[in-house]
């Protein structure tokens, strides 16, 4: 247990249809595993039964873990993300989604590693997908592509982000689809280029209860139109063919 973390573990939790204190539970046996000790785990609650209370309860012997009561708050997965990331005590955070895990167990260790280099502010790493909780497809190493923003997903799921403390950058809370490829945008144009760890050290698990699975057609329009406003200034030809594009796709 780290008395002075220097990893936080940042997750944005909430019952996911009955299924959420069970992923959280095989992300902290994954958290056990890890090499690197000098962490701790922030868990912005948001459930409306006691599940995940339960297991953070059951692992506090094993785990340094905070439980934020959160359901009071905005009832969407980035101002949750921001309400764990602002409880943080350690140098960096590490963005974490309930239903993803680590599956590499020197992952934190070369986290802390990389943000031990002078200049590192943001980390990137790689991850890949799985149904069953066991096995790892269709990795990925991330990439900025200049369409990122603008859905072009070339980098993966926000559980692959992390960022030293104190930047002041968080996820934009009028934002559901694209949370994470406007954060990505927003580091690179304020800390420079990311580290790129390359290796697969996130899974993200496919599940009908996942918050892309039920993004509509018109929260896709939204979001693309609020994305274009917002980065305006930097738009350049090829960024409004790829929002038109988009657009057409969310008919």
């Amino acid at each position: 247990m780290a008395r002075d973390p220097y990893i936080s573990i940042c997750i944005p939790a909430y019952e996911m249809g009955g299924q959420g204190a069970e992923y959280l539970l095989d992300s902290f046996e994954h958290l056990l595993r890890q090499s690197y000790e000098q962490f701790e785990v922030i868990v912005s609650d948001q459930s409306d039964d006691e599940g995940v209370a339960t297991i953070c309860k059951a692992y506090a012997d094993r785990l340094d873990i905070t439980r934020l009561d959160n359901r009071g708050g905005a009832r969407q997965a980035s101002a949750n993300t921001n309400n764990a990331m602002r409880a943080a005590r350690g140098q960096v955070l590490k963005v974490l989604f309930q239903d993803d895990f680590l599956c590499d167990p020197t992952a934190l260790a070369q986290h802390a590693d990389a943000f031990s280099k002078e200049g590192a502010q943001w980390l990137l790493c790689g991850s890949g997908v799985t149904h069953d909780g066991q096995s790892l497809e269709n990795t990925m190493v991330p990439r900025l592509d200049p369409n990122l923003y603008l859905g072009k997903n070339t980098v993966s799921s926000p559980s692959v982000l992390a960022l030293r403390a104190g930047t002041g950058l968080e996820f934009d809370e009028e934002l559901i689809w694209l949370m994470d490829v406007d954060m990505y945008k927003r580091c690179q144009k304020v800390l420079g280029a990311p580290h790129i760890l390359e290796a697969p050290m996130v899974a993200n698990r496919l599940h009908l209860g996942q918050v892309s699975a039920g993004v509509s057609p018109t929260l896709r329009r939204r979001e693309l139109r609020y994305m274009r406003a917002k980065h305006q200034a930097d738009e350049t030809l090829g960024n409004r063919l790829h929002y038109y594009k988009q657009m057409l796709k969310a008919r």
